[in-house]
């Protein structure tokens, strides 16, 4: 199975802050049947001061770890959507998982989303649950959904959803890990919604057994 949004890669966001915690994590990843993970640090927040160069740093050094560990690792970026977007990780140069402002709706959010499909990318839509603006404005979900935007959310919302996944808005679950300090993760959600993780790899274009 797969995990396509987290923040186990070490020293770059306000994930993991060490690369024995990130080994940990990918060990726990292993216990639990998740043998793929797609590395998603923030990029582009206001609240984390990273670049491109220090991601693909830290995560060539992770990646040897993976390979011990038995973990298939890819690289993306979760990136907060501003005016000024400067900097994409794709995952498999194809999918941009984004996001953005929780409280208020962004304006710019569909001329940024435009402008990132035009490029060439497909984009996920990260933990559509937190947005209280997204739930209750009919429009702006079905806008989304017309402009062919993906669903991502947090498997430990998944019991309590009474909308998202029960009217089928959602593509993607994901763990949206960063670590025992913010919580463990729901694991059983892998195996209740195998099939949608399953998916998830034939999306990615990832082929069954993986070889390093």
């Amino acid at each position: 199975m797969i995990d396509i949004h987290n923040h186990v890669l070490f020293a770059v966001d306000d994930g993991s802050e060490s690369i024995e915690e990130s080994i940990e994590m990918l060990r726990e990843y292993k216990r639990n049947g998740v043998e793929i993970v797609v590395f998603t640090p923030h990029l582009n927040h206001p609240m984390f001061k990273n670049d491109v160069e220090t991601i693909k740093k830290n995560y060539d050094i992770l990646n040897e770890e993976c390979k011990k560990t038995g973990i298939y690792a890819l690289l993306g970026s979760e990136v907060y959507l501003t005016p000024d977007i400067k900097d994409v990780i794709p995952v498999n140069d194809r999918f941009v998982l984004v996001e953005v402002n929780v409280s208020t709706y962004p304006m710019y959010l569909y001329d940024k989303v435009f402008d990132l499909q035009l490029e060439g990318y497909d984009i996920i839509l990260a933990h559509v649950e937190r947005y209280a603006w997204l739930k209750s404005d009919a429009r702006i979900l079905k806008k989304l959904k017309d402009m062919n935007v993906y669903f991502q959310m947090n498997v430990n919302s998944v019991k309590d959803d009474k909308f998202f996944l029960k009217n089928g808005y959602i593509d993607f679950l994901a763990t949206d890990y960063h670590g025992k300090k913010r919580g463990t993760v729901d694991w059983e959600v892998f195996k209740t919604h195998k099939e949608m993780f399953e998916r998830t790899v034939k999306m990615l274009g990832l082929k069954v057994p993986l070889q390093q």
